[in-house]
């Protein structure tokens, strides 16, 4: 019987079926490692699909042109099935491969996420699928050259083509017919070099010609070189020399293939909080045996600070390597993975994986990798598409931060896709953050590390009865403080720009924008109005433009801009730095010790730690849990018991917090004198409070987003949505709406939410199968499962 491939695609669709290229598949380049440290039950290839070239890369006919794709796996066909399918192009040689527990996890996260499994390798797997290729193709031998019609003459010798100098569709029947051999290759990277193109002759005689001659003689000897400028620097002649040997022709300009780059090992560079002395050695996660010798077990690590939790985490990562084994720390942010690799090097080999790297510098990581090689692996979630044949651990940093979660494509949890391969993978796995959250819990840990939380120098700056804005009057004398001893403060603003809104003193009325449900930014500093999400831009009114009164004036929701201002007011002596998505100041100077004050929005919190900082505020703290959203209570929590890794120092900072509302629980437990108890029991009142309301981790939900430019046209195809929901049998609890969207409209489109909800991702993926992907007429349909913030607009 045929064999059939089964191919996944870095576009939207379904995996695709083809017949293979005519050639063999190429052998694998990977190694399976021993079996040390525990391995459990590890997803792997068998040798019929090695032979088969599953897990290899494929070229498939594309829309008149070719595709690069994983081969995800391969079957037998009847003959009659067979001759609907069209043959893939060819194998290409060499590189990367998709190891069988990475297919495991991409084909969970597309069934989980209900996408087409080619969103999810267009936003994990796609690397080694993108390149610029070279398709060649030629005559098989037996093929008689009358069989090609016109073409034939062109193809009569035993030599290759270019198969872009042939009609697709041509190509497409000789393949079918098997008359062709083919070749895909990655073209090779290149740069513009000066090469010797010719010895010196007697042209390049006498003494005036000396320099020229050191010149070439230099160029032969050393190989290529950037430039004209560049040969005279390092031959140590005059650029008018160097210019010469090219109009003589004695050197030029060509295209040189670039040589393979070398692996990329971090240096090892700690820096506070992750400063350990002496590096740790290998061993077990504090509290307990180590986590790794059983197959696929798990730890949840929380509490402390950064330096204890790091502590704790590194020494069990090391496990593995130690064992031969290789090790996989996933982060939510690339800052997090430049700074905790360079911890990590200086216990264990240390590789990263990171948009800043080279594409060259990327492929030699993935085939070191790919090689076995014993090694920790930092990086954010592209990094889970690597292949690691000696994968024994998987650590989670911050395993409850929102920036797990992706924004686009999938719109996976990067989080429940690490746990998806450790246990594909048959590796051990610890998630590891500042607070165990319910759906950390919920993650079926085999045990726990609870280390003790330092309680916080803390305090609320109740509003109801402290005068002034944007700074209180306390803050006020607490920032002077800071100026008179000389020492660093970091306040935290819930937004940029600087006001929430441009209002109307006579009316009340604010500037929207045009195309959202959504008042426009006041930045004073280049006196413009701005919309946040589509980018509108103008200048401000004359006057109200509901009731024409000349009466317009920054609203109380103080931006970054206003704070700054605040801040240069009362303390002028000090160094003030923004930074938010409009200004980036350079912190250096702060980084360095001088005295100052950062201002920013959530983004200053993942600014490195600052060495003496004596002060954090929090100038509109009930902002932090203010959310339509399951997770805000708990989102809040974690920030604040963050905080005080903000310092670089033993000395902890004085933490505060501007509120309005000083008796919610979140700050009731943040400042409560047994804090680790009090932290415990606010997690279990936020379990039962999801249990009860059926939130997650007790229930999967999913929204789905229908947007149109017409809002009654967006209204009736949620309501059809809904409707086929409920005719399919879901329960009528559990489909929610549909409701207008928390932001109604936004570039001009109106949004109507549908919540559904299950017991179980099987249950919920079924009923999401009811939801057309594209409606038509106009409308738009988007999946969020997991949804981590139903305020956030899904583009």
């Amino acid at each position: 019987m045929p064999e059939v491939l089964h191919v996944w695609l870095p576009v939207p669709v379904p995996g695709l079926d083809y017949l293979p290229p005519h050639d063999p598949a190429p052998r694998a380049t990977g190694t399976t490692a021993p079996d040390a440290v525990g391995e459990g039950d590890r997803a792997t290839d068998s040798p019929a699909t090695a032979r088969a070239g599953v897990g290899r890369r494929v070229a498939v006919p594309w829309q008149g042109g070719l595709r690069v794709g994983w081969v995800a796996g391969a079957r037998q066909a009847s003959a009659a099935e067979a001759l609907d399918l069209r043959p893939a192009i060819a194998w290409i040689a060499g590189g990367p491969a998709l190891g069988a527990p990475v297919r495991t996890m991409l084909s969970a996260q597309a069934a989980r996420c209900a996408v087409p499994i080619g969103v999810s390798v267009a936003a994990f797997a796609a690397a080694g699928l993108k390149g610029a290729w070279i398709h060649l193709v030629r005559r098989d031998p037996a093929a008689p050259v009358d069989l090609f019609g016109a073409e034939g003459r062109r193809l009569a010798d035993a030599g290759w083509h270019d198969a872009s100098a042939f009609d697709a569709e041509l190509l497409d029947t000789w393949r079918r017919h098997g008359l062709l051999r083919e070749r895909v290759e990655e073209a090779q990277a290149s740069d513009r070099r000066l090469v010797a193109l010719r010895p010196a002759d007697d042209t390049l005689a006498g003494a005036a010609r000396e320099g020229q001659r050191r010149a070439l003689a230099w160029l032969v000897d050393q190989g290529p070189c950037e430039s004209a400028a560049a040969l005279a620097r390092d031959a140590g002649v005059p650029p008018g020399a160097a210019r010469a040997l090219v109009a003589k022709g004695f050197a030029g300009y060509l295209e040189v293939t670039r040589p393979p780059a070398s692996v990329p090992w971090v240096t090892a560079a700690p820096a506070a909080p992750f400063d350990l002395d002496p590096p740790p050695a290998a061993g077990a996660a504090a509290g307990g045996g180590d986590g790794a010798t059983a197959a696929a077990s798990g730890v949840l690590i929380s509490g402390g600070d950064a330096r204890a939790r790091w502590r704790t985490t590194l020494p069990w990562l090391l496990g593995a390597v130690a064992a031969g084994r290789q090790a996989l720390l996933l982060v939510p942010e690339q800052a997090q993975a430049e700074t905790l690799s360079r911890a990590a090097a200086q216990a264990v080999p240390t590789l990263r994986w990171g948009a800043d790297l080279a594409d060259d510098q990327r492929a030699a990581v993935a085939g070191e990798l790919a090689a076995g090689t014993p090694a920790l692996l930092v990086g954010t979630y592209p990094a889970l598409a690597l292949d690691l044949p000696g994968l024994a651990r998987v650590a989670v940093w911050d395993a409850a931060s929102g920036s797990h979660k992706q924004l686009a494509g999938a719109r996976s949890v990067g989080r429940r896709d690490a746990l998806e391969l450790a246990r594909a993978a048959g590796a051990a796995w610890a998630l590891v953050d500042p607070l165990a959250t319910a759906e950390l819990r919920a993650a079926g840990a085999e045990r726990e590390v609870a280390l003790p939380r330092p309680r916080p120098r803390a305090a609320l700056l109740d509003l109801r009865h402290e005068t002034g804005w944007p700074l209180c009057a306390p803050l006020v004398r607490l920032l002077r403080q800071v100026a008179e001893r000389r020492r660093q403060a970091l306040l935290v603003v819930p937004r940029r720009g600087y006001a929430a809104a441009l209002g109307c003193r006579s009316c009340g009325e604010v500037v929207m924008c045009p195309h959202c449900d959504l008042p426009l930014r006041w930045h004073a500093r280049i006196e413009r109005l701005r919309c946040h999400h589509c980018g509108y831009d103008s200048a401000a009114p004359d006057a109200c433009p509901a009731c024409g009164a000349p009466d317009l004036a920054p609203r109380p929701g103080a931006g970054t801009e206003w704070v700054a201002e605040a801040v240069h007011g009362v303390a002028p002596t000090l160094c003030v730095l923004r930074w938010d998505h409009d200004q980036r100041d350079d912190p250096a100077p702060l980084l360095a010790g001088e005295a100052g004050v950062v201002v920013g929005t959530t983004a200053a919190l993942r600014l490195p730690p600052l060495p003496d900082l004596a002060l954090v505020a929090l100038t509109a703290g009930d902002a932090l849990h203010d959310h339509e959203d399951v997770r805000a209570e708990e989102r809040s929590l974690r920030v604040l018991l963050s905080l005080p890794d903000l310092a670089s120092s033993e000395r902890r900072p004085l933490l505060v917090a501007q509120v309005h509302r000083p008796e919610h629980e979140v700050w009731r437990t943040w400042l409560a004198e047994d804090l680790d108890g009090a932290v415990d029991a606010f997690i279990e009142r936020v379990m039962a409070r999801r249990r009860a309301l059926g939130y997650p981790p007790a229930r999967h939900w999913a929204r789905v987003q229908l947007t149109h430019r017409d809002r009654a046209a967006a209204a009736s195809a949620a309501h059809a949505l809904a409707g086929r929901l409920l005719a399919a049998g879901v329960p009528e609890d559990d489909v929610l709406g549909p409701a207008p969207a928390p932001l109604a409209r936004a570039r001009g489109r109106y949004a109507f939410h549908v919540l559904v909800r299950a017991d179980d991702e099987a249950t919920l993926a079924a009923r999401l199968a009811h939801v057309d992907a594209r409606p038509g007429g106009g409308v738009r349909a988007l999946v969020d499962v997991d949804p981590y913030d139903i305020e956030t607009w899904l583009d």
